[in-house]
């Protein structure tokens, strides 16, 4: 009897999310219908971008089946026929409509080279707005990679200063911790993440406050975590940071695209995020954000159009509706580290600061950038914001609760890096699922000897490369250092790691394409 109840209570989770998924699809339907028939490219246009068409296919095909159960942006992108792509937490794939733009811009370059002359400001002006923010604070970065190591190395650090970071940062933050650690004398202290059923809001909080000291200067930590796919807390870390007059540096590469961010509400200082990765640019192409305010109060920011207009060359304004800033705290003091023209105007002089002052223009100007690579990500964006940014996320956690529940189904709820629960909660709001089929009672927190823990990798490799030859899906592993089951509060030590696989479901997946990985799964990696 207990055996037929739990059976009936997994097959009504699985049940229950799948509608979940599909009424993420209908809503993203819905969106799209409002974007074809009211948005008409309106904010693209009033940005001085232009008009950027809509990938009619997409519309088409979804007028065509009038079913929510293939993804309706499916249509849009161009992946090899059978090919199962499911690591865009590595690097994501461009609309077929972006990448035919940005290979005619490609041309048009090398035909006439004299047609580039900047553009990067209409660009801000177009896709801010989409991120919670002001254009004056938003640079079109290179990568995170490159929007963390001008951040951190902008800040001023004084011997012994202390940061406090994570045991879950990808490289990026850890080598731009480590650069002002050895230049400047600053003091790195990590806090241990928690995992699997270890995990809460309020146990990751209670874990930075007790690194907090006299000499913290600045918290860097990452959103979604890309090792376990857990998003943290960010506003309640910003807004304890601020509290504390402590700086607020965000590593948001698996942010844009997945998420609705709202930097302004967020109330971090600073933001690092990826565009070729959820959100789908070109390679070599990122988001680099410094808050340039204070007001809690929404305003409107007559932004020019001209790249030129902090020397004083006039040019078209635009009105850019600009929400107010959870973060009211004094701005710190920031220093370029990479720009043409320090000192040709008074903005960020001696890293002075002033919420009028468009200070995205000082720091886009570092010479002559990938004009087509820049209009394909502001183009992605756009395509992103008239499909609607809040929609795309329900749609990609809707779909990873569906995947979680399926690995509940059959490995069990111990199995999964964060807990499952119907109505996720924040750390399960992402598109990246981490769960680990190789363990002892696939149990994600098990500990693990050195040697157990080399075999494990060894075997999640192995799982990884026979996906991808054998049934034509790529996933991808990672060495995470769980939480310990034997002393939750502990995580695994460097030589004990676990190896769980990590899967990413995004706008154009499907729950088809979910019951796909699922069925190889079964055939390449341990299962009861």
């Amino acid at each position: 009897m207990g055996s037929s109840n739990n059976d009936d209570l997994q097959a009504g989770m699985v049940s229950a999310a799948r509608d979940a998924a599909l009424a993420g699809a209908e809503r993203i339907h819905d969106a799209r219908r409002e974007f074809l028939k009211l948005f008409g490219m309106g904010a693209a246009a009033a940005a001085g971008m232009g008009a950027i068409p809509f990938a009619g296919a997409v519309g088409d095909a979804v007028a065509a089946t009038g079913s929510p159960a293939g993804s309706p942006y499916a249509p849009a992108f161009g992946f090899a026929p059978g090919l199962l792509y499911m690591n865009i937490g590595t690097t994501g794939a461009s609309p077929t409509q972006v990448v035919q733009h940005a290979a005619a811009d490609y041309q048009d370059i090398a035909s006439n080279p004299t047609a580039y002359f900047f553009g990067q400001q209409a660009m801000r002006n177009a896709i801010a707005p989409g991120f919670g923010c002001d254009p004056y604070e938003l640079t079109l970065s290179f990568n995170t990679t490159d929007g963390l190591c001008r951040i951190i190395m902008g800040l001023q650090f004084q011997p012994g200063d202390e940061i406090i970071t994570t045991n879950m940062e990808e490289d990026a933050g850890k080598s731009a911790a480590a650069m002002v650690r050895d230049r400047f004398g600053v003091v790195v202290r990590e806090v241990g993440l928690p995992t699997n059923d270890a995990v809460s809001e309020n146990t990751v909080m209670k874990r930075f406050r007790d690194q907090l000291n006299r000499r913290t200067r600045a918290i860097l930590f990452s959103s979604p975590v890309y090792l376990t796919g857990a998003r943290l807390p960010e506003k309640d870390l910003c807004r304890w940071a601020a509290r504390n007059g402590v700086i607020s540096i965000v590593d948001g590469a698996h942010g844009p695209g997945m998420l609705a961010l709202d930097l302004h509400d967020m109330g971090c200082d600073f933001y690092s995020g990826a565009g070729h990765k959820w959100q789908c640019g070109p390679g070599q192409t990122g988001f680099m954000y410094i808050r340039n305010g204070f007001s809690a109060a929404p305003y409107v920011r007559n932004a020019p159009t001209s790249d030129l207009a902090p020397f004083g060359v006039p040019s078209p304004t635009v009105p850019i509706n600009v929400p107010g800033y959870s973060n009211t705290t004094a701005l710190p003091t920031y220093f370029p580290t990479n720009t043409l023209i320090y000192g040709a105007t008074p903005i960020l002089l001696n890293g002075s600061r002033n919420p009028d002052d468009n200070i995205a223009a000082i720091l886009q100007l570092v010479g002559n950038g990938s004009r087509p690579s820049q209009k394909a990500l502001a183009e992605a964006c756009q395509l992103w914001d008239g499909w609607g940014r809040q929609a795309i996320e329900e749609y990609v956690v809707a779909l990873a609760q569906y995947l979680r529940a399926r690995i509940v189904d059959i490995w069990g709820p111990q199995a999964l890096s964060v807990p499952y629960k119907r109505n996720p909660k924040l750390a399960a709001r992402t598109g990246l699922t981490s769960f680990n089929p190789f363990s002892a009672g696939y149990d994600y927190n098990v500990d693990l000897s050195a040697a157990e823990a080399q075999a494990q990798a060894t075997a999640s490799s192995a799982a990884v490369a026979t996906m991808r030859s054998a049934h034509q899906i790529v996933i991808r592993n990672n060495r995470v250092p769980h939480s310990l089951r034997s002393d939750p509060e502990a995580n695994a030590a460097a030589d004990a790691l676990s190896a769980p696989l990590r899967v990413s479901t995004h706008l154009f997946h499907s729950t088809a394409d979910v019951d796909r990985l699922i069925a190889a799964l079964l055939q390449v990696v341990p299962h009861p």
